[in-house]
């Protein structure tokens, strides 16, 4: 556990480099075009909503394995959560007008609790599944994750691409 005494700078230097992480991506020749998507849904034990913006780029041939860096932003009673994830998953099915994946990747969290001091990062890994519509220029998805870290947490989302 690390205490960030000044949470909102580094608050906003994990968003900053979630979305220089996602904006470098999509100049990459290599990884084609990226989609970019918006989430929402709510932390399950805490019962309180997020909101999310992601990035989403195929890793290889294959056009299976997905890479997908993601930020969150929780409005919990206790305290705020921000996640900065970079998740990886692999999709089951292609052709279809939808797809179901399965993937984890690493995250950092930080939780702000609304009192000096007692603000920390943790460090963990998500477990994620999902189906979503591959087909359209707005392709809806619904997805549940497994918080894996010092304070697991299950989250259920669902959101656009595009």
């Amino acid at each position: 556990m690390i205490t960030i005494r000044s949470h909102s700078v580094v608050r906003a230097l994990l968003f900053v480099s979630a979305c220089v992480l996602a904006g470098s991506l999509s100049i990459s020749p290599s990884l084609a075009r990226p989609d970019f998507g918006v989430r929402g849904g709510a932390y399950t034990d805490a019962e309180e909503p997020f909101l999310g913006a992601e990035a989403l780029f195929g890793v290889g041939a294959t056009q299976h394995w997905f890479g997908n860096p993601n930020v969150e932003h929780a409005f919990l009673e206790a305290a705020d959560v921000t996640a900065v994830s970079f998740d990886f998953h692999y999709d089951f099915t292609t052709g279809e007008p939808y797809t179901i994946w399965a993937g984890a990747g690493p995250t950092m969290i930080l939780r702000d609790r609304n009192a000096p001091g007692s603000s920390h990062t943790d460090a963990g890994m998500n477990l994620v599944f999902g189906v979503g519509a591959t087909k359209g220029e707005v392709r809806p998805y619904g997805q549940m994750k497994v918080v894996i870290a010092d304070d697991n947490e299950a989250v259920l989302g669902a959101g656009i691409r595009f």
